[in-house]
């Protein structure tokens, strides 16, 4: 037990229960939205772009390295890569899925497997040591000072654009037929859910990787919708379970010594298991 007090009290531990709080604002939020507009398997789709934009910014920081040093490339960060390839991915994705007249889900489907197999293929081409597991499932206890920042940055967008806009989402995700007759973009705001969508799994990655991403972005919303019905305490109620299940995750796999991002998970999962025995 003392050195389990000794290890939540280092360094690393702190940024990733940091991390875990900070992050758990933009799971909640855009959690929600996916959960009520039924739209997690889009939220997949990017989530895989955005591992094939892990594996470019990775070979172009080696080839930046080799052109024109380290210091150069040190300032293409591979996340911040991912972000911008996520964010493309996302709006290509929403302009199919409004705009396409069939089979849609399959040229959806394409968009997922591509993104997935591109990111594997140029960590092959990466030379060193790139541990593909902690792109795949995550691990919060690698994170770093620059990630905090990274993470920091990105939450404070996405709850700034959330709030302001709050109401015309919420209208786009109950009744998009009726806020179109209301004279509301619904076109518009769909497309700013899914690049909030974007940047929040780029979020997720970090902390418990690509294949896990959609459990963690639905689980603590789907949760939060067994106790409340309106959309606003809904937030509120995801945004509180995804900080709790992230701790409790977190410490359970430091006590039992397992991968952090599959240990969040289940944790989550079983949120979601006894919550279903409780009616609103």
């Amino acid at each position: 037990m003392l050195r389990l007090f000794e290890t939540l009290q280092s360094p690393f531990m702190q940024r990733a229960f940091l991390i875990g709080a900070i992050a758990a604002i933009p799971f909640g939020l855009i959690g929600t939205f996916v959960v009520v507009r039924r739209i997690g398997y889009l939220a997949g789709a990017i989530a895989h772009c955005a591992f094939g934009g892990i594996g470019i910014g990775l070979y172009g920081q080696y080839l930046l390295t080799i052109g024109v040093g380290a210091t150069v490339a040190s300032l293409f960060p591979p996340m911040g890569v991912s972000v911008f390839v996520a964010i493309f991915c996302a709006i290509l994705i929403g302009l199919i899925q409004n705009r396409a007249k069939e089979r849609e889900d399959t040229i959806i489907g394409a968009i997922w497997a591509m993104g997935m197999a591109l990111g594997l293929l140029l960590l092959d081409l990466t030379p060193g040591n790139v541990n593909i597991s902690n792109y795949l499932f995550g691990n919060i206890l690698l994170i770093t000072t620059t990630d905090v920042l990274l993470v920091s940055s990105l939450s404070i967008i996405v709850l700034c654009v959330v709030l302001i806009f709050f109401q015309r989402l919420e209208a786009v995700c109950f009744d998009e037929e009726f806020s179109r007759l209301r004279g509301i973009s619904t076109m518009f705001y769909f497309q700013l859910l899914l690049i909030l969508t974007a940047l929040t799994v780029v979020l997720l990655v970090r902390i418990v990787g690509i294949v896990l991403v959609i459990a963690m972005l639905t689980l603590p919303a789907a949760t939060a919708c067994r106790f409340a019905q309106r959309l606003f305490p809904i937030c509120l109620l995801a945004v509180l379970f995804g900080w709790i299940v992230t701790w409790l995750g977190l410490f359970a796999s430091v006590y039992f010594n397992l991968s952090s991002g599959p240990t969040i998970v289940l944790v989550a999962a079983a949120g979601y298991l006894v919550s279903l025995f409780h009616r609103v």
